[in-house]
């Protein structure tokens, strides 16, 4: 390998998996500074979005587990390295970084397995009389100034009625270490799992109730760099009323999903916040899904012709868009009951870069050492045979 040009070197190293990346920081000193590098690290991500590569499924519920996408046999127990409440409290992966919903939240990378316990809550409102306080949670990323964000909104809902009251929101950046308060939320967000995992674009997306509206619900996003909400119409001709209807992402757009006790429709917007790129990607009927299941969609396969999904939680199948035929995905290990999220392997770090700054620098005085001595020893030679032919 001393052999290969430093550029072969990194345009090998940028193919290989988190795993294996982790172990070759210890070939060299250069190495692990190359490894570490920000460069480096965007650059691993970016080829391996390009090509689909190094992609995982992380499922939770009972425990959680992963499943390489490359060669998915098995499905291998993951032990965070903090406490955690439970398994069901893990959102939507960004970049490889997760957030968990803990005591204390904590941004973390399951692969590389560093992680971050985010700082205390700064909070004084005033509770209202007869409320009861509910927390949900939004990670996203704001790509402009490339930085990870957590949006806690608090909503107070009335004890016996359970109708929303009013809402507290305070947003965490990773690079100030620091929340903030901003103005409240203008709409009550549905009762979720802890946490609203739809991010597109740079926003948070949720389904909101319009109890007076044929349509029922509205897509509203929240851009968490702007902190500006705005409203993204429904597909055309879908009404809540009549099914029940998810919001989710595919390959990087928004997705609609429609259920109803007959079929399973499912839309993509293939150019966000354009109301006609809504396009009907699939049409899933029983006996492919069984009635009434729950179906997510997990991501396309590497050459596109394929729909992971989640059926209910508790099974995965690949659904061919052209045959219209569907295959179970099945790994030795599995949980029998689940949720699903992808996550593609990263060296993206919630530390900073000054580790890797000091690294650098270490091996900046190291090579100039190693010059200065060289050049001592051969000028040392070159007056040693000065004195030898003056004898």
């Amino acid at each position: 390998m001393t052999n290969l040009p430093w550029e072969l070197i990194e345009d090998i190293l940028r193919r290989l998996p988190v795993k294996s990346l982790k172990r070759f920081r210890c070939v060299a000193k250069s190495w692990c500074f190359l490894i570490d590098s920000d460069n480096f690290v965007k650059l691993h991500l970016n080829r391996s979005l390009i090509t689909n590569s190094h992609r995982s499924l992380i499922l939770g519920g009972l425990g959680l587990y992963s499943i390489d996408l490359d060669s998915p046999e098995k499905a291998h127990v993951i032990k965070p390295p903090f406490y955690y409440k439970s398994a069901d409290s893990v959102s939507n992966p960004i970049n490889g970084l997760v957030l968990v919903m803990s005591e204390r939240p904590v941004i973390w990378n399951p692969f590389s397995t560093e992680y971050k316990v985010l700082p205390e809550f700064c909070s004084d409102f005033p509770q209202p009389l007869d409320s009861y306080s509910k927390s949900s949670y939004g990670f996203g990323y704001d790509s402009g100034n490339d930085d990870y964000k957590v949006v806690r909104v608090i909503e107070f809902r009335h004890k016996t009625t359970h109708f929303w009251m009013c809402s507290e929101t305070q947003i965490y950046g990773l690079k100030s270490n620091k929340w903030r308060k901003i103005e409240s939320f203008p709409y009550q967000l549905p009762f979720l799992r802890g946490n609203w995992r739809v991010h597109v674009n740079g926003a948070l997306h949720t389904l909101v109730e319009e109890p007076f509206s044929m349509y029922a619900s509205k897509i509203m996003a929240f851009d968490i760099a702007s902190e500006k909400h705005c409203e993204l119409m429904m597909p055309p001709g879908v009404r809540s009323r009549d099914v029940d209807v998810s919001l989710d992402m595919l390959g990087g757009c928004l997705s609609v999903v429609c259920v109803s006790k007959s079929r399973v429709v499912m839309w993509v917007m293939k150019e966000y916040g354009v109301k006609e790129s809504w396009t009907k990607l699939l049409t899933i009927t029983p006996p492919a899904i069984e009635r009434h299941d729950f179906v997510k969609p997990l991501l396309y396969s590497r050459d596109g012709s394929k729909v992971l999904l989640n059926c209910d939680d508790k099974r995965l199948i690949w659904y061919d868009l052209k045959e219209k035929s569907v295959e179970n995905l099945s790994a030795d290990g599995m949980p029998f009951v689940f949720y699903a999220e992808v996550c593609v392997q990263t060296l993206v770090s919630m530390n900073g870069s000054d580790e890797v700054k000091k690294q650098g620098q270490e091996i900046k005085k190291e090579k100039k050492e190693k010059k200065e001595r060289k050049a001592r020893n051969k000028r040392d030679d070159f007056l040693s045979e000065g004195f030898k032919l003056v004898l």
